[in-house]
Formats: C-alpha cells, structure tokens, sequence
C-alpha cells in the first residue's frame, strides 16, 4: 500500500509546503523447518515540510529555492511461526540420542573382554618384559665369561604368568563377573531413570524450543533530515506545463546523505484541476545503532490537485 498527499500555499515570493508519503510492505514465506513459516512488514512515514523563496517569476517560467526538513520513520515486524510437530520429533530424537550415548559409554566401562585383555598385558609387562630385559642385558655384556644359561628364562616367566592366569582364571572371572553384573545394575538403573525422565525432558525442551521460535521481533527507527533545493517550473502554454524539482540534504545530521528528484507533465484540466504524470526517486543512506537504511525508492506517478 502507498498513500500521499501534500499541500501548498504561496503569497507574492513567499511559499511553504508540505507532504506525507506511507509505504507498506508485508511478505509472507515458508521455511518448511523447525520454523514453519514467517511474515514480514516494513512500514515507512516520510514527512516533508519546507519553505520557498520565487528567485525568478516569469511570464512561463519560475525557480524557487525551498529549504526544509524530511522526517523518515521505519517500522519494522518480523513474526516467526513455529512447527509443534516438527519439533516435538526434534525434542525426543535428541533426548533418545543422549540416552543411547549413556548406554554406549557404561558398556565400554564394564566391558569383560577389554578388562581381561588390559589384565593380561598388565601383568605381562610388570613382570615377563622387564625380567627378560634386565636377564639379556646382563648377558650380552656379562661381568665373567659364563655362557647363555639364563636365554629361555624369558619364556620360562612368561609361561608361569600364563599358568598363574589360567590358575587364576575362575576366580578372576567370578571377580570381573560381580562387576559385570554390578555395572549391569547400574546401567538397569540408569535405564529406569532415563526411560523416566525421556518424555518429561523432550516435553520440556518441545515447550522451549516452541516458545523460542514462536515469536515476534519489532524494531522502530526515525531520524530527520535538513536539505535545500530548487523547483523549476516551466508552462508551455495555459494547459501544459512540466515541473522539475531537486533537494539534497541529511548532511549528518540524520542521513549522510538524502536526495530526491522529480518530473512531471502536467495538464490543467480546469481552472482549479490539474492532473500530473512523472517520475520520482527518494534516496539515503543512514546507520545508528545497528540499523542501516540505504534505500533508493523511485517509479512513476500519477498526481491529481486541486487548486484553491
């Protein structure tokens, strides 16, 4: 939707003049995620007021230079719509997925076949490895000439640890079993508290998650703009005439930089009536805060007035 009017007054050289633009703007898209779908409104005021002074007053031509400010306020809405279903399956895989990580992690702590293989390399490092070591080095470089005696008794303890293993092995595995069976009812309890807890936590978190993405974000930024410029008008005979207009401002003060410019042919259908076609081109370029308005908005119009 775009909505103007503007009104205008003149006594001998003296003018003033005044204009109000809105401009609203509204989208809706889909997402097709967690988020469904948003809707987005811009809504734009543009105010101008100035005062004119007639430089040159000819019989068909006059220029005028105007000097005013511009008053810009951007609303900005963006309404986000969440998917309930979407993320409620969201919540219960990630719940599921943390459970299923617990489980994995308990199984590698009580693992039967890894603690006897650890066990085994143990042992087997403490006392095989380092006798044989200490044994063969003492040989290669023997304080009297003696021969290899001690060359198999690597083996030899390597053996015994075997035999010691294997003599040892029900009662290690009644040992490592009791632990089994202890970390298999702590794993059971783990179960039980989680399957308790899984459709309380993913319910929570749906809730959360819901409320989060359901939401609406609204942002409202004015800013004025003082400019100057000049308005030239040009009658090629009672009926017709063409207008031209220029304003250059912001200079800081709001925008960095704001322009406008626009054209017409206009024909005067009665004494009080007047239709206008053109073009017009609004510019600027302002930042404060986080917010950035560099915008040119510019398209053709068509004006009717009345004059009084």
């Amino acid at each position: 939707m775009i909505f103007a009017a503007r009104a205008e007054a003149q006594k001998g050289p003296f003018g003033i003049y005044g204009e109000v633009i809105y401009v609203g703007l509204s989208d809706n898209t889909q997402i097709n995620g967690l988020i469904n779908n948003i809707h987005e409104q811009v809504d734009q005021t543009l105010v101008d007021g100035a005062v004119s002074w007639r430089l040159f007053n000819q019989p068909r031509w006059s220029l005028d230079l105007a000097a005013g400010t511009h008053y810009t306020n951007v609303y900005e809405r963006l309404e986000l719509h969440s998917d309930p279903v979407a993320i409620q399956q969201a919540s219960v895989r990630f719940v599921n997925d943390v459970a299923d990580d617990l489980r994995a992690r308990l199984d590698q702590d009580i693992s039967k076949s890894e603690f006897i293989s650890a066990l085994k390399d143990s042992i087997r490092s403490v006392i095989a490895t380092r006798i044989g070591d200490r044994l063969e080095d003492h040989e290669r470089h023997p304080n009297i000439p003696i021969g290899p005696l001690g060359g198999r008794i690597r083996q030899e303890i390597a053996q015994r640890v075997e035999n010691f293993i294997e003599e040892k092995r029900a009662a290690l595995e009644a040992r490592i079993d009791a632990l089994h069976l202890r970390g298999e009812a702590r794993r059971a309890a783990v179960q039980r508290a989680v399957n308790a807890a899984k459709a309380r936590i993913a319910n929570q978190l749906a809730f959360r998650l819901d409320k989060s993405f359901s939401q609406t974000l609204s942002k409202d930024d004015y800013w004025f703009d003082p400019y100057v410029g000049l308005r030239a008008r040009y009658n090629f005979n009672k009926t017709y005439y063409t207008a031209v207009r220029g304003e250059i401002g912001g200079f800081g003060v709001g925008a960095d930089l704001m322009w406008e410019v626009e054209t017409v042919v206009g024909i005067n259908l009665t004494r009080s009536i007047f239709t206008e076609i053109g073009y017009r081109a609004l510019g600027g370029n302002y930042e404060n805060n986080g917010f950035r308005f560099d915008a040119v908005m510019h398209g053709p119009q068509i004006t009717t007035g009345i004059t009084f």
